[in-house]
């Protein structure tokens, strides 16, 4: 059997780790399971496998064994292997490596978009071309569920599956990686629908006797992302100081909905609040203690901010689907919850507010993620730029 180990690993600086959950030279790390198995024949270079992402030991010894399995079989059993059954093993070493909500996410694009339509072509064969024939037949008719995906859904899957096939590269099951730049997002990719400061006061008004209306009034008023605003908590909120933190984020992971970290480093942030937002989410405060009163001690004590009459977490979709019904009621045009939060950005800047202030409000991981996503409000406010510093030029004389 060829030689192998399995050991503690860092995820964030790769370092392996004696004992712990943290690694002491990386407090952003995640020390998971790793293996190493060497896999050289006689006379040749020495050749070794690493894969980490194991959440226990078990899992990791399991791995190692299959993989000196699958090494002291040979060759041939590799030119075997199919794109479905790479993916399948790939995605279940990953778990303890990825987000909750992205190790979900991948799973689905696997099960939903990439096994049905190439999962019984054999891995070493695979080429790029096959990859834009699959990308182009999910933007023309989707998945099994019959629905065309947009731009983004298809980068996303392409992303993954660069992801995946790369691992496939650095354990010597594929020379190269046909996933690399298969699938370029087009640069006019973002059909962005966002309502005008008029549209949004209409709809506030049309639901402000509703029992979330504090809801819709955070989510225009702050750009918070859904699952932000459904793990705020009480504890999260200082209505005195007009701010909130947000801490963590309602996210559909592994075990279903769960808790998670916010999405990134700068997600993790303070937002100043108006003094509206304050008003409605204090009558909000209100109307939940009367309900809580109601139901007893029936009453699930989270300390969310937006819950259920019995203190049960919201579902995001269900949210999505009040959102969607409510502003068609309103007689407005139709957008995503999502889109609230594209809104108040557009609003934002067309107000004149630094593009760095948006970022940081946001949570986006970089200024230039905000310039990026929200580049169609930016030519309006160039022009208004080319006027000032004329007139502080023109001024100057």
């Amino acid at each position: 059997m060829r030689q192998g180990r399995v050991f503690r690993r860092c995820t964030g600086c790769g370092r392996g780790i004696v004992e712990g959950r943290t690694c002491p030279r990386c407090p952003g790390g995640r020390v998971v399971w790793a293996f190493q198995v060497d896999l050289n024949q006689n006379g040749e270079a020495r050749r070794q496998v690493c894969r980490s992402g194991f959440p226990t030991k078990a899992a990791a010894l399991d791995g190692l064994r299959d993989r000196q399995l699958r090494a002291e079989s040979g060759a041939p059993e590799l030119t075997k292997l199919t794109v479905g059954q790479w993916l399948n093993e790939w995605h279940a070493s990953r778990r303890a490596d990825l987000r909750g909500s992205t190790w979900a996410a991948y799973g689905l694009m696997v099960r939903a978009y990439v096994v049905p339509a190439i999962g019984a072509q054999p891995l070493r064969s695979l080429t790029r071309v096959q990859l834009r024939s699959l990308y182009a037949d999910l933007a023309d008719h989707g998945g099994r569920r019959g629905r065309p995906l947009s731009a983004k859904s298809v980068h996303n899957v392409s992303l993954m599956l660069s992801r995946a096939f790369g691992d496939a590269v650095e354990d010597r099951i594929i020379d190269s990686n046909p996933g690399a730049r298969a699938h370029k997002l087009p640069s006019g990719r973002r059909d962005m629908k966002t309502w005008t400061g008029s549209q949004v006061h209409a709809f506030l008004s049309w639901t402000a006797q509703d029992r979330l209306a504090g809801l819709w009034r955070l989510a225009f008023s702050s750009g918070m992302r859904r699952g932000e605003m459904l793990g705020l908590r009480w504890s999260d909120l200082d209505l005195d100081g007009a701010t909130l933190s947000v801490q963590q984020t309602r996210i559909r992971g592994v075990e279903g909905l769960t808790y998670g970290a916010p999405k990134t480093a700068k997600g993790r942030r303070r937002i100043a609040l108006d003094r509206t937002t304050v008003a409605a989410l204090r009558a909000h405060r209100r109307a939940q203690a009367a309900e809580r009163l109601l139901v007893g001690s029936i009453w699930n004590d989270e300390d969310l901010v937006f819950c259920r009459e019995d203190g049960q977490p919201l579902d995001p979709d269900s949210v999505t689907g009040i959102f969607e019904r409510l502003s068609a009621r309103a007689g407005l045009p139709r957008i995503r919850l999502h889109d609230a939060r594209h809104t108040a950005a557009s609003l934002l800047l067309a107000a004149g507010v630094h593009p760095k202030v948006v970022q940081e409000r946001l949570g986006h991981a970089t200024i230039a993620t905000t310039l990026d996503t929200y580049s169609h409000v930016l030519p309006g406010l160039g022009e208004d730029a080319a006027e000032r510093l004329a007139a502080a030029i023109d001024g100057a004389r």
